[in-house]
């Protein structure tokens, strides 16, 4: 026998195609409320299961400050350059440095000339003190002698109050000889130490203007602050970076994940389509506030810990480029 086949009846065959369509549509508005749900939920809750954490690339940074105020006549670097350790980064000249080196050199020859006549006081004494002493040690026993023979009479008393007198002045001579000499002495003694002062003064404040040339203290890669020729800079103004070292992230970790996170845990980091295997090297016991980008308009302003993450293998990342930690849930970790 012959099945027969129920025929769609023309007169509701609107009223089926109406109600296919209608199923479609609910089950893509079931799809799309369960993933807005499943979104808001993570957005809300997912952070305490989920490790998913803004971080920054960095490397060790070195500053190069203006050590005396002056002005940038030159510049031979710019950013994104490789530089060794000395390697010349800018010109400065300084008027107040140049004052300054010249009013030492001008105090040290006046030191280094008050020197000279020590020296050759001294030397005069040197050759005038033997006389002094032979003086008054003749005049001496002239005295002693008239002192024997007054009383016999053969001698006036004139002739030995003149004895006297000059062995007076020739002792006295020979003490002030003798006193020039101590205080000379001492005097070159100070003023040779003054002269050692001003010398290490005058060698370190010469290798601190170096010409006006600042040099790059660590090798690595400048950063994007670069001085321009014919600037204006003062004492402590940062005028370049250098980065250099290796390359590690700095993350902000928040405080409510429900599972621990560990030193040497691995995890994954990602900037833009570059990616990379990381270390958690440590977990820092202090607090900061995330930077702006990474703030989110519609939570209060928060402060979380911070963890230093090292990075496994050589990368391309960008310093201070933005990037997220990721890989591990409910803590376990599949990054390794």
């Amino acid at each position: 026998m012959k099945r027969l086949r129920k025929q769609p009846r023309v007169d509701l065959l609107d009223a089926q195609q109406r109600s296919a369509s209608g199923r479609l549509g609910r089950t893509v508005y079931l799809v799309l409320v369960i993933l807005f749900l499943g979104s808001l939920a993570y957005y809300l809750i997912g952070s305490m299961f989920v490790l998913s954490i803004d971080g920054t690339v960095l490397k060790e940074r070195y500053s190069v400050g203006a050590s005396y105020t002056g002005k940038v006549m030159e510049v031979y670097v710019k950013e994104g350059d490789k530089v060794e350790t000395g390697t010349p980064l800018a010109r400065l000249e300084s008027f107040e440095m140049i004052r300054e080196l010249a009013n030492f050199d001008l105090r040290d020859s006046e030191l280094s000339i008050r020197e000279g006549q020590l020296n050759g006081r001294l030397t005069s004494i040197a050759a005038v003190a033997p006389l002094a002493e032979r003086t008054a040690r003749e005049t001496g026993a002239t005295s002693s002698q008239f002192d024997t023979i007054s009383g016999r009479g053969i001698v006036s008393l004139l002739s030995k109050d003149d004895a006297l007198r000059n062995s007076l002045q020739a002792a006295e001579r020979l003490a002030a000889l003798q006193s020039e000499k101590a205080a000379t002495e001492n005097e070159l003694i100070l003023l040779r130490r003054s002269r050692t002062i001003f010398r290490e003064a005058i060698d370190k404040l010469s290798a601190l203007y170096d010409d006006g040339y600042l040099r790059a203290i660590a090798p690595g890669v400048i950063g994007a602050k670069v001085p321009i020729p014919g600037q204006i800079v003062k004492f402590g103004d940062e005028l370049m970076q250098i980065n250099g070292g290796q390359s590690y992230i700095l993350a902000y970790l928040p405080d409510e994940y429900l599972f621990e996170i560990t030193e040497a845990m691995p995890v994954k980091v990602k900037g833009g389509a570059q990616s990379a295997r990381g270390r958690i090297e440590s977990i820092l016991t202090v607090a900061d506030a995330l930077p702006a980008e990474f703030q989110n308009m519609f939570r209060p302003r928060d402060r979380s810990r911070l963890v230093r993450i090292g990075l496994e293998q050589p990368n391309s990342f960008a310093v201070s480029q933005k990037v997220t930690v990721s890989g591990c849930a409910f803590g376990y970790c599949w990054a390794h």
